[in-house]
């Protein structure tokens, strides 16, 4: 369960006495200071709220390539998965942003010079695997 929230502008904001509401298969970041974040201070945190057991089964796809279904992470993006050279970091980065870069490989939309390395990566993730994976590196330290 998640506070529910709505969006207002570029950010979700918790409806104030509003309702917990069920997480799904989703990711759902909120604010630790609305203002700040409204003031746009890079300062400002937020909490990312994930399904039950993400993080495990992500740290399984990360990994062990989930039993053939994808490649370890670790090969590309480092033992730590903090990136070198122009492959990068995944560690500690805002799960939204993660989720929604693999989803924009898979979908042929993200197509920069190293792109075509993740094509086999993320063929065939599911929408939990990415939140899973998600989840996963942005629980660790960067």
């Amino acid at each position: 369960m998640v506070p529910q929230t709505r969006f207002s502008g570029w950010i979700h904001k918790v409806v104030e006495g509003g309702e917990m509401v069920p997480i799904g298969t989703r990711i759902v970041e909120t604010q630790e200071d609305l203002h700040r974040t409204e003031l746009r201070d890079d300062a400002s945190g937020f909490v990312a709220y994930v399904p039950v057991g993400a993080i495990a089964r992500g740290e399984h796809l990360v990994t062990t390539g989930g039993n053939g279904k994808t490649e370890t992470c670790a090969v590309c993006h480092g033992v730590q998965l903090r990136g070198f050279g122009p492959v990068p970091a995944l560690a500690g980065r805002s799960p939204s942003y993660i989720a929604r870069q693999l989803y924009d490989l898979q979908g042929g939309v993200r197509n920069g010079a190293w792109s075509d390395l993740m094509n086999g990566t993320v063929a065939h993730l599911t929408v939990e695997d990415i939140v899973d994976i998600a989840a996963y590196t942005a629980s660790i330290e960067p």
